[in-house]
């Protein structure tokens, strides 16, 4: 699977190789390398490497390959079939055939179909049956400047009726990608122009062209609400709208983290043997068990990967792509995208990029607004080598219900290619807009081998990037399985990059689940002053790391009603400092909360508000226990020896657990502030007191041995 930066190292300028992309984010021990202020920085030039900058196969968009053959016996204005002979002056296209289709001529697909490659110029239609099923075979690309019609949401491809478009002749290692332009002032990123690549093979919607594809309506997935135990082959989830016997299916993992380390690769694939409502049943039954509950937290997720429009490569030994440029359009409604996104071996870079730079599934690139009113809607994208939806520098995209299964890299993104700039771009208003990842399921991401020695590594690797501009975010999304088959410090379900990312005030993340991911479920890594709204209701259970990380060193943001427990180190793991009074959680259930290694000067109390402990773990809210190796721990503003500062206001913590270990720390001016406490085993503590450091003792306290801090009533 596929791995690599945002950042694009990031990306996209990435120039050269994964070295050039800096440090690592560091989450364990003292947590000291968290993360740079601004961006991550990038290599800003072109790349020189022989993989990516080899471009002599690129060609115009208006210069198509080979002897091109048009449908000279088609009159304009009226529609011709594809494999007719007539159509084509007495000889139908072939797998040798580049084929033209000029403006005011409409082909339609009503048969096997097969050709080289195909360009659909502006003004042209290529529109497939919506009564007989059939194939279209390319062995090179597809061009659309006109319109590729394979179905609207108001006239689909019905149930009974399959339309496929099949590429074939690709070979990953040798798609070249498009490199990011260099120069730029140092201070603002570098637009990329983009052109059709021959021998990178693909969908291409290019110019003002418009790809539609609409199969019969189709959920894509669902939580479940009735669960299938290991031998059992019977679920229910919460909605299966045109789930049919026949259909591929794929089941999550649920398990808890005490199971093993194996849990994260509990998926099962299966087919449907009869639906009843959303009850289904499968052929066979699930190897691993899948939790299900109507209202609860553990529970999986079920996935349909089956449409009758279908979009793929021959075999999953090579993988084309869609690529949407310039003016270009797409509206997409219940297709299926198998075997989509190359990958050249051994190219896996920083954030889940890899080459081929700009190939996936479905990568918009840089078209600002002229992408607005494009939408993918109750798609399944599965089975590719790299990425599902990649969104770069466009706006207005409607994303909704689609499951992304099995490929490497990033799986979601949302970004700008800030190389041109790194940590100084002054330009993040180029940040995806008004797009959100509205349901959402990023389900079994990969690492890609990384090009030193091959092995799946990444630090930053993120299954979904949710930090876009204005009006971006993700909402009822769910992150499963991300890091599965690699390593890396800072894997993550959700991310919000340093690189790359815009800084919005109208933002949503809400209702969303991160489990069963290698790293953390969510990684919060931006620095800003702007305030957006809280971060509701959202669940990190069963990740490998932290549930949340919370970096990168301040900014105002607000967890409200988070649910985060059973992850392999703490609930909540708090490196930023606050920016405001804003507090870091109100409401919500954790197993606990460990402060990391600070990097700025606190002027003011991280507040954890109405917060409830599970008791799951044997201590509430701890901090790293380390002295100060230089400056000095005997001045509270002291720019090495940080002072923590905290506030726990009304918490809940049940019998059994020790509330606070406090213990050693940086600066010997470190405090928390607890008002409104109350614990069974601790009935004689008022309600509220300050925690200090054993060895600062601070008049009306004394040392209170059980979380070995002195003690102050107030």
């Amino acid at each position: 699977m596929a791995r690599s930066p945002v950042t694009l190292c990031i990306a996209l300028s990435l120039a050269a190789v994964p070295a050039a992309c800096g440090g690592n984010g560091g989450t364990t021990g003292t947590d000291t390398n968290g993360g740079t202020t601004g961006d991550t920085a990038t290599n800003g030039g072109t790349t020189d490497t022989a993989t990516a900058t080899d471009t002599e196969g690129t060609s115009d968009s208006d210069q198509p390959t080979g002897d091109p053959v048009t449908p000279t016996a088609c009159e304009d204005g009226g529609t011709c079939s594809f494999c007719a002979p007539d159509t084509w002056g007495g000889t139908a296209p072939n797998a040798e055939t580049d084929v033209v289709i000029p403006a005011g001529k409409t082909i339609v697909v009503d048969c096997p179909a097969e050709a080289r490659t195909i360009r659909i110029e502006a003004g042209g239609t290529l529109f497939v049956s919506r009564e007989v099923s059939t194939t279209l075979t390319l062995h090179g690309n597809l061009l659309v400047e006109g319109t590729l019609d394979y179905g609207t949401p108001d006239d689909r491809v019905p149930d009974g009726v399959t339309a496929e478009i099949i590429f074939a002749g690709m070979n990953d290692a040798e798609y070249v990608g498009t490199p990011s332009a260099g120069g730029g002032d140092g201070m603002h990123s570098v637009d990329t122009p983009m052109t059709v690549v021959d021998g990178d093979i693909g969908l291409w919607v290019m110019g003002a062209g418009t790809l539609r594809a609409a199969g019969a309506a189709k959920r894509s997935w669902g939580k479940l609400v009735d669960g299938a135990a290991a031998g059992d082959p019977g679920f229910s989830l919460d909605g299966a709208d045109g789930w049919k016997a026949g259909d591929r299916v794929v089941l999550t993992p649920s398990a808890p983290l005490s199971e093993g380390e194996g849990i994260i690769e509990h998926f099962d694939e299966g087919t449907i043997a009869a639906v009843n409502g959303d009850d289904i049943t499968l052929a066979e039954a699930p190897k691993y068990p899948h939790d299900g509950c109507a209202d609860c937290m553990r529970r999986g997720e079920a996935a349909n990967l089956s449409r009758n429009v279908v979009i793929r490569s021959a075999d999953d030994s090579a993988h084309a792509h869609i690529l949407v440029a310039e003016q270009g359009h797409v509206e997409i409604d219940s297709v299926e995208l198998r075997w989509l996104g190359p990958i050249v071996p051994c190219t896996g870079l920083p954030e889940g990029h890899a080459f081929p730079l700009r190939r996936a599934p479905i990568w918009f690139h840089q078209q600002k607004d002229a992408s607005a009113g494009s939408f993918v809607r109750h798609a399944a994208i599965w089975g590719g080598d790299l990425h599902f939806i990649m969104v770069e520098q466009s706006n207005g995209i409607e994303i909704a219900d689609v499951v992304g299964y099995d490929t490497q890299g990033m799986g979601f993104g949302l970004f700008y290619d800030n190389g041109g700039c790194g940590t100084f771009c002054d330009d993040r208003e180029k940040a995806s807009a008004d797009v959100v990842f509205d349901h959402v399921l990023a389900a079994r991401v990969g690492v890609p081998e990384r090009v030193d020695g091959c092995i799946r590594v990444d630090h930053r690797m993120v299954g979904v990037a949710v930090s876009g501009g204005e009006g971006s975010g993700a909402r009822d999304s769910v992150a499963v399985g991300v890091g599965y088959n690699g390593s890396g410090e800072d894997i993550s379900g959700f991310g919000w990059q340093e690189g790359g990312s815009g800084r919005p005030t109208s933002f949503v993340f809400d209702d969303n689940v991160a489990h069963h991911n290698r790293g953390h479920g969510a990684m919060i890594w931006h620095n800003t002053e702007l305030a957006q709204a809280p971060y509701a209701t959202n669940a990190f259970w069963s990740n490998g790391a932290y549930g949340v990380l919370w970096g990168a060193y301040q900014n105002p943001f607000l967890l409200a009603d988070v649910v985060a427990v059973d992850n392999g180190m703490a609930s909540i793991g708090v490196k930023a400092i606050p920016f405001d009074d804003t507090a870091r959680l109100k409401g919500g259930l954790v197993d606990d909360i460990r402060v990391l290694a600070y990097v700025f000067i606190q002027e003011g109390p991280a507040i954890f508000e109405n917060v409830t402990f599970t008791g799951d773990r044997d201590v509430a809210v701890t901090q790293l226990h380390e002295s100060c190796a230089e400056g000095d721990e005997d001045d509270p503003a002291d720019t090495k020896c940080l002072r923590v500062w905290l506030r726990f206001i009304d918490p809940v913590i049940p019998a059994g657990v020790l509330p606070f270990d406090f213990g050693q720390t940086f600066n010997r001016h470190s405090i928390w502030e607890v008002r409104g406490f109350s614990s069974p085993d601790y009935p004689d503590l008022p309600p509220d007191f300050d925690l200090h450091r054993a060895d600062n003792e601070v008049e009306g306290g004394s040392y209170y041995a059980p979380f070995d801090a002195w003690l102050v009533p107030r």
